[in-house]
């Protein structure tokens, strides 16, 4: 049983969960975000949005805006990786974006970028590219070692 919430507005009020639709103009297109998280108080009719929903509300508006730009969702690219069978930090190592990139683009805390999101088109449809990536990060740790000197 969960103890409803108190409203913290009126703190007379408890709090019930309720979903919404918003719009937003972003990039010159009006998009619709349907099923939107908050909270609502029947005493006070206050309408305040806790921690959990704002991640979920956060993740539902960035896949809006992935969709409005014909990229892939944070969903989507998940199902990529795990299709490929690679963790997030390898593809990060492989693909780029830095070491939590792909831990961010799945949770909607950041867009993947156009060049990111055309190579995820690309190892997606073809995946034996994977192999030339992989020789390209091997390739490039091994440049980046340092060279040793003979002594003389």
């Amino acid at each position: 049983m969960t103890i409803p919430e108190i409203c913290p507005v009126c703190e007379a009020g408890t709090l019930a969960p309720t979903t919404f639709d918003d719009s937003f103009t972003y990039k010159g297109q009006t998009i619709v975000v349907r099923g939107l998280q908050g909270m609502y108080c029947e005493n006070c009719d206050a309408d305040p949005i806790m921690t959990s929903q704002i991640l979920f509300n956060q993740q539902k508006i960035a896949d809006a805006k992935r969709l409005a730009l014909g990229m892939f969702t944070g969903d989507q690219i998940r199902e990529i990786r795990e299709t490929l069978k690679m963790s997030q930090k390898d593809c990060s190592l492989l693909l780029g974006g830095g070491a939590n990139a792909f831990s961010k683009y799945e949770r909607g805390e950041v867009i993947q970028s156009d060049a990111m999101d055309a190579l995820l088109y690309i190892v997606h449809k073809f995946p034996f590219t994977l192999d030339a990536l992989q020789n390209r990060h091997l390739s490039l740790i091994h440049i980046s070692e340092p060279t040793r000197q003979a002594e003389i």
